[in-house]
């Protein structure tokens, strides 16, 4: 509520007597509290003229918010999924640098158009990488899908109205490079020559267990159970939980590593901290091997590999490697065509005659099937 007030009160004047006194003023609501003001020099006109200016200022629409740029939203993305726990926060900041670079640091967020991202993959896959290769449509992908989400958060916070539409491209086939038992031998060997004092029991593992390289390197001793034959893994790609069989090779080679096995790092330094990377030890045992094209993590294709080369079904496959989805494991499935060569010959007995529909097929087919 605003209105004029005509406040009067009584002061001692110069002789000491008491003196009528009068000032005007307004009292207005404003967010919420309320504004008095009010002054002895001002008249009744004065007063209102005060308040109608004031209720103007209130009044008066407001300029839009100053959109934020993108590299606020990408810090705040990034703070974000540090406080989830998000374990690749990493490989989120690399790319969101690319992204950065090409859109600009300071553009308004609200500018990030479906037209600009369409753009921006068709320039970055013709590009190359650090190495010198061209950029894969996978990597362009992460990139992209990374920028989907968050312009998705943005959307969640009001800072955009609507995520602009974004396509993934289509993505060749996951790369499968595994080993045969002769070039293992080799790069066990050459792994045994290393002056890296872990690699051969590191890669011993990798092709025993199938597990990743970062689950072998953040290994401790509290989570290597002997007596149950089991490598605990607490934190894993997808976040879950799994526990990991050891084989007599992965025994041994744990069991002899020098120093205590009650707690720390199982590959650790002399300070007792984590070992760190093995990259160049490794390159350097490939190289001796002569392998070519050869990727650490190729080692947990090729325990995929082996296994269902020797019979093991893709479940099992599946609850080793802790693949989430089945579709990632069923890329090892065309290295056991015996199973499939299996269900053929349970056709055998399908007579020629049948197949070609005669009206007399129908009993000699459902019998033929009652027997798959």
């Amino acid at each position: 509520m605003a209105r004029v007030v005509k406040r009067i009160w009584k002061s001692p004047g110069p002789a000491g007597r008491p003196v009528r006194k009068v000032a005007w003023g307004y009292t207005l609501q404003l967010n919420g509290k309320q504004e008095r003001k009010f002054s002895a020099a001002w008249s009744k006109q004065d007063a209102q003229e005060a308040l109608a200016k004031r209720l103007l200022e209130r009044d008066a629409p407001r300029d839009p918010p100053r959109p934020k740029s993108l590299s606020e939203v990408a810090r705040e993305y990034l703070e974000f999924k540090r406080a989830k726990g998000k374990r690749t926060v990493l490989d989120d900041e690399q790319r969101l640098a690319r992204v950065l670079r090409w859109f600009g640091a300071e553009t308004p967020i609200t500018e990030i158009t479906g037209q600009r991202i369409a753009q921006y993959d068709r320039e970055r896959v013709t590009e190359t990488s650090c190495r010198g290769r061209p950029v894969s449509p996978s990597t362009v992908n992460r990139e992209l899908a990374m920028l989907r989400h968050l312009l998705r958060l943005a959307e969640e916070w009001g800072y955009i109205e609507k995520v602009p539409r974004i396509r993934l491209g289509k993505e060749p086939q996951g790369r499968l490079r595994y080993l045969e038992e002769g070039e293992a031998s080799r790069l066990l060997e050459a792994c045994r020559r290393s002056k890296n004092p872990y690699l051969p029991a590191i890669v011993t593992i990798a092709l025993c267990t199938g597990m990743r390289k970062g689950e072998i390197m953040s290994l401790t001793w509290e989570r290597v159970d002997f007596a149950r034959g089991v490598l605990q893994l607490e934190q894993t790609k997808n976040g879950r939980r799994r526990e990991v069989p050891m084989n007599q090779a992965v025994y041994d080679v744990l069991s002899a590593l020098p120093g205590p096995k009650t707690e720390g790092p199982v590959f650790r330094k002399a300070n007792g901290a984590a070992w760190g990377n093995i990259r160049t030890a490794f390159e350097r045992a490939c190289k001796e091997a002569k392998l070519d094209d050869f990727r650490f993590h190729d080692l947990r294709h090729t325990f995929a590999s082996w296994l269902v080369m020797r019979g093991r079904t893709l479940k099992e496959v599946q609850e080793l490697l802790g693949h989430q989805s089945f579709g990632m494991t069923l890329r090892y499935a065309h290295l056991s065509p015996d199973r499939l060569r299996e269900a053929v010959a349970s056709l055998e007995d399908f007579s020629t005659t049948s197949a070609q529909g005669v009206v007399e097929s129908p009993p000699v087919l459902g019998k033929s099937l009652t027997r798959l």
